[in-house]
C-alpha cells in the first residue's frame, strides 16, 4: 500500500468517525450537542475561529503546485 492510498483511507475514516460520532451526540444530546451548532457558535462568539476556518479551507482546497509522482 503506497502513501497516497493510506492518505485516502485516513481522510475516508476520520470523515466516517466524525459524522458517527456526530449522530451519537445528535440523537443523546440533541441539535445543540452535534458539532456543527459548536461550530456555529463559536463563529459568533470568537471571530478568529471563523476567520481560522476559512483560512484552512483555503490552505486544502487552493490550487497547489503539482509535485513529482512517486
Amino acid at each position: 500500500m503506497n502513501v497516497k492510498t493510506l492518505t485516502k483511507i485516513f481522510i475516508l475514516v476520520s470523515i466516517a468517525v466524525i459524522a458517527l460520532f456526530d449522530v451519537y451526540v445528535f440523537t443523546a444530546g440533541g441539535t445543540e450537542a452535534t458539532i456543527s451548532w459548536t461550530m456555529y457558535t463559536w463563529s459568533h462568539e470568537y471571530p478568529a475561529f471563523t476567520f481560522s476556518m476559512g483560512f484552512v479551507a483555503g490552505h486544502l482546497f487552493w490550487q497547489m503546485k503539482k509535485g513529482p509522482e512517486k
